[in-house]
């Protein structure tokens, strides 16, 4: 083990944030492997595509001062440790995948993060549900917003055209 519960200043567009590692590794080429402990329900999926749905480790991950070798979750449930994520070789740990883009990957983060930290920082917040569906049906703002009326609206339109395809 390198470091545990690790403070690190992250770096996003210009911005700096505190951070702490809960731990870091260093494998024999001297690349490191980067833990982040869980106890709830995680999945390495949540750091694919645009807009994170947990960004903690990618971030961690493009601020790291050596190459990074694995992001892995520590799963630890009463009794049980399970680790999941992604490296860039095979076997680097029990339950971690190797990734097919291992570089793609880490240069999407890097221009994620870059990108997450300007909006934050130029102060644009739209109001963007990754997940409209299932983000709208748990949000008590919808009397504010209008993304829950186009949606329904979407669904009624569709519906019509399903319809006169139907009686078509």
């Amino acid at each position: 083990m390198l470091a545990a519960e690790h403070g690190v200043v992250l770096q996003a567009a210009g911005l700096q944030f505190a951070g702490r590692i809960d731990r870091m590794d260093r494998l024999e080429d001297g690349s490191c492997v980067l833990i982040d402990y869980k106890t709830g329900r995680v999945s390495p999926r949540d750091w694919e595509g645009g807009r994170p749905h947990d960004p903690q480790l990618p971030l961690y991950a493009v601020n790291a001062p050596d190459p990074v070798a694995a992001v892995v979750y520590a799963r630890i449930r009463s009794g049980a440790l399970r680790f999941m994520g992604y490296s860039r070789d095979a076997k680097v740990l029990p339950g971690v995948r190797q990734y097919r883009d291992w570089e793609g990957l880490l240069g999407g983060w890097q221009e994620e993060v870059e990108r997450l930290g300007a909006d934050f920082r130029d102060g644009r917040a739209a109001v963007d549900p990754k997940q409209a569906g299932k983000t709208c049906t748990y949000c008590a703002l919808q009397p504010l917003c209008r993304v829950h009326e186009r949606m329904s609206a979407l669904a009624a339109e569709s519906e019509d055209t399903a319809d006169a395809a139907d009686s078509a």
